[in-house]
């Protein structure tokens, strides 16, 4: 029985190559003189090659040289090698040059529906061939997805002092107090702290980055507030808020529609607003890849507007 021949350990790209150039010609003397070699070079090189494949690659009719079966079947795996190491190597190019890769993006709630995307699609712009996912979560999931290595980077508007996480500002986030524009303190141009608490108001839920921020906030200032309602999202805080229900207090990034279409008014009350950043956050034990690392340069360098 003829011994299997271990193709992985035998295959020399060379000799491939000028396997191509005697089956382009049929002819080892015009291969050799494409190649720059001498026709016993080229007749040595196949011989090696049909040595350590087994089987004879080419016959020879009379003058002519034809291919085997076996070298027709070669010429075919030799070509799809070639087209693939091609494709490898345009790939390899593209990454090295920040036009190919992968780009995991979690987000809190806020920052996930308003912020994020608009940086997304200009990044998208400029590289169309990069694969972007995004997850938009609570932010202690989001947390998670860093430390178990499931995300590139993370966006919120309250990070924690997480070990072996980093955190860094790139544009604000400041809080403001919203109210419907037929909200009667619409029409004032100042509003007390003391006249705030008074009033309905729609609140985060617990845990929410937002909500800890503003009781931390008017904590300082001894006021505690109304709370009429908790609501688990930005979204229906601003539904509610319109509906008149009362009062609340969001991103200004995250109203600039609704102020636009005046469907929300910002209320200038004391000691607001509350000045706060965005935070790109990535784990310090993850080396990021270039392409990650040039998104996360253009955010700290205010490449991107919003």
């Amino acid at each position: 029985m003829q011994k299997r021949v271990n193709i992985l350990k035998q295959l020399n790209l060379r000799q491939l190559r000028i396997f191509q150039a005697v089956v382009r010609h049929l002819s080892f003397s015009r291969a050799a003189e494409e190649l720059y070699l001498s026709q016993s070079a080229v007749s040595q090189h196949i011989r090696q090659l049909e040595e350590h494949l087994g089987v004879e690659l080419f016959v020879q009719v009379g003058k002519n040289v034809n291919l085997t079966e076996a070298g027709s079947y070669l010429m075919e795996y030799a070509d799809k090698i070639f087209s693939l190491l091609s494709e490898t190597q345009q790939v390899m190019d593209d990454i090295r040059e920040l036009r190919r890769g992968s780009l995991k993006v979690a987000a809190d709630t806020a920052a996930g529906v308003h912020l994020v995307p608009t940086l997304l699609g200009q990044f998208h712009h400029t590289h169309p061939l990069v694969k972007i996912k995004l997850e938009v979560a609570n932010r202690r999931t989001v947390l998670q997805r860093l430390l178990w290595n499931e995300t590139d980077l993370a966006f919120m508007g309250y990070p924690e002092n997480t070990p072996g996480l980093t955190a860094d500002a790139f544009a604000d986030n400041d809080l403001v107090v919203i109210a419907a524009p037929d909200h009667p303190f619409a029409i004032r141009d100042h509003i007390t702290l003391a006249e705030l608490a008074e009033e309905p108001f729609l609140i985060r839920e617990p845990g929410s980055g937002t909500r800890m921020t503003l009781e931390r906030h008017l904590l300082n200032y001894g006021i505690t507030l109304n709370i009429a309602m908790e609501l688990g999202n930005n979204s229906a805080i601003k539904q509610a808020v319109a509906a008149g229900l009362g009062i609340s207090v969001v991103s200004q990034t995250t109203i600039l529609l609704e102020l636009e279409t005046k469907r929300l008014v910002v209320l200038p009350v004391e000691h607001f607003p509350i000045k706060r950043k965005w935070y790109v956050v990535y784990s310090t034990q993850k080396t990021l890849s270039p392409i990650v690392e040039s998104f996360r340069n253009a955010l700290l360098n205010h490449e991107y507007k919003f």
